[in-house]
């Protein structure tokens, strides 16, 4: 059957187009989405003089937990929330906090700090963002339903906050923190009235935040945005749209093809395609460190250290990096990348040694090797199956079978926080994430996880007392005892500092991605004859 087929600005598919994907042959019918989703790409307009600026930019997935900024700090969130919300910072590459809906700051005492925030500032429903509004989205983080918030969680220290007048805020911590000033960037600030208003659901679909887009229309794998009048970071285009393109060679044709002009969480096989039509790849080592992350907490081989040293010597990590990373990355030496606050210069990786794996694994009593399943995010860059594989095929000539099971984001989502894994391994990252701090990676990597896949109690004291020390030059060396302690206990197979790899358009100007945060304030449009 032909059908034809009306795209939202009016584009048609051809019937032609539709009966090369006969819709009896599944296969077939997987790759006629592919090309029905790329022709639907490239036609779209390419906006010219006189119209407005549309940027149009391709991720792998929405948000599954919805626009609540609290609900989640990390990707896909990280690619939406600073379109819509402020935060009191932002956090450049080098982990130096900036002002954003704050001013300025300081701290009175160790676990006492004072921000102030920039006058006239509102929502985008017209409600003041002062500091009482700060104040309500610390005392949601610390409700009952608030607590199991991602950003709750990865605000440890956070105790308490109160206004001293309109425009100043009082924070207090449990413990000292240094690194206040860059956390606080992960708690975006939402209207108190529009949550008071619709509630924590109806945040997910009617978000209002302050940023510098308004959210205009959700539709299933669609997000559409327009310039908010009022922001303080007022944008340089007009409209924003956010699609969800799951398929990597789908994002990167719709950037060749003009229907798209920023496509997140591409590859390096993908450099020269995209400079040769003279768009650009924006190649950047990121605060976290990939790791094909154990289940320990599951009876299994795993249990065993001995196991987990023999399963990292016997992946070859420098091949991993030189042929599929294109040399871009750095191999892992322990569990925080090389740009990080107390990582410690003189740890070595895991060699690749076969010969010694094998002989790990017969002392622990595994000479004929086991079966492994991991659980991978399916929104990962297009070289994340392929670093996977390779560790996979590796593996293998040591006796150890590993299955990759690649899975969407809700449900890898639900594994992260409720423990529900299938397998004995998952595709993680210890991310310093927005400090640089090389203790963040252990929010979610150890016991103070509330789901934790990985728990050591035996470093939870060190742990402890690095998290609670103000003083810098103490906590670096406190911070590299930690580090020595988990590399030598093999949480998972330490494999490269993340690297980004995002598809960039000739006629975007001013992109740019800091430690996760998207500036879409500054990015503009040229036009292009």
């Amino acid at each position: 059957m032909c059908v034809l087929m009306v795209w939202p600005n009016g584009s048609r598919i051809s019937p032609f187009t539709l009966a090369l994907c006969p819709m009896s042959r599944s296969t077939l019918q997987n790759k006629c989405v592919k090309i029905l989703l790329v022709s639907l790409l490239s036609m779209v307009a390419v906006p010219s003089l006189g119209m407005d600026k549309v940027l149009r930019v391709g991720l792998p997935s929405l948000p599954a937990l919805g626009l609540n900024p609290l609900a989640t700090d990390g990707i896909p969130g990280l690619y939406t929330t600073p379109a819509i919300y402020d935060a009191l910072t932002w956090v450049d590459n080098t982990g130096v906090a900036h002002p954003q809906a704050a001013t300025s700051w300081h701290s009175e005492n160790e676990t006492t700090w004072i921000f102030t925030l920039s006058p006239g500032q509102v929502f985008s429903d017209g409600s003041p963002l002062n500091a009482e509004a700060v104040v309500f989205s610390v005392d949601f983080l610390h409700s009952s339903t608030g607590a199991s918030y991602a950003v709750a969680i990865d605000l440890p220290s956070l105790k308490a906050a109160r206004a001293l007048n309109e425009l100043s805020i009082e924070f207090t911590t449990s413990t000292p923190n240094p690194f206040l000033p860059q956390e606080l960037s992960l708690m975006r600030l939402m209207s108190p009235t529009n949550w008071k208003k619709v509630g924590v659901e109806g945040i997910n679909r009617s978000p209002i935040g302050s940023g510098p887009f308004i959210v205009d229309s959700l539709a299933p794998g669609i997000m559409s945005l327009r310039a908010n009048p009022n922001a303080l970071r007022k944008p340089k285009i007009d409209r924003l749209e956010l699609r969800a393109v799951p398929d990597n060679p789908a994002r990167v044709q719709g950037l060749l093809s003009g229907g798209l002009d920023i496509a997140y969480a591409l590859g390096p096989d993908q450099i020269s395609l995209l400079e040769a039509a003279g768009h650009s790849m924006v190649v950047q080592t990121e605060g976290s460190m990939t790791n094909l992350a154990f289940v320990v907490v599951k009876d299994s081989p795993l249990k065993d250290v001995r196991v987990r040293r023999a399963l990292n010597y016997a992946v070859n990590k420098n091949e991993i990096v030189a042929t599929i990373l294109a040399g871009k990355a750095k191999v892992a030496t322990q569990t925080a990348p090389a740009n990080a606050f107390g990582y410690d210069p003189f740890l070595l990786a895991y060699e690749y040694d076969p010969v010694l794996a094998k002989k790990l694994l017969a002392e622990a009593g595994y000479e004929n090797g086991f079966v492994m399943l991991a659980e991978i995010w399916e929104g990962s860059s297009s070289s994340a199956p392929l670093v996977y594989q390779k560790a996979a095929s590796d593996l293998a000539v040591v006796g150890v079978k590993l299955e990759l099971q690649m899975v969407p984001i809700a449900k890898f989502a639900q594994g992260v926080h409720q423990g529900k894994w299938g397998g004995l391994a998952i595709g993680n990252d210890y991310t310093t994430l927005p400090s640089l701090d090389a203790l963040r990676g252990f929010m979610r990597n150890s016991c103070f996880w509330k789901a934790p896949w990985y728990c050591d109690e035996t470093i939870m004291p060190l742990l402890k007392e690095a998290l609670g020390t103000f003083d810098l030059d103490k906590r670096r060396e406190l911070t590299k005892q930690v580090l020595r302690h988990q590399r030598d206990q093999a949480p998972g197979i330490l494999l490269h500092d993340y690297v980004r790899f995002d598809g960039v358009a000739k006629r975007v100007k001013n992109f740019a991605i800091y430690l996760g945060y998207v500036p879409y304030d500054q990015i503009d449009l040229v036009p292009q004859f």
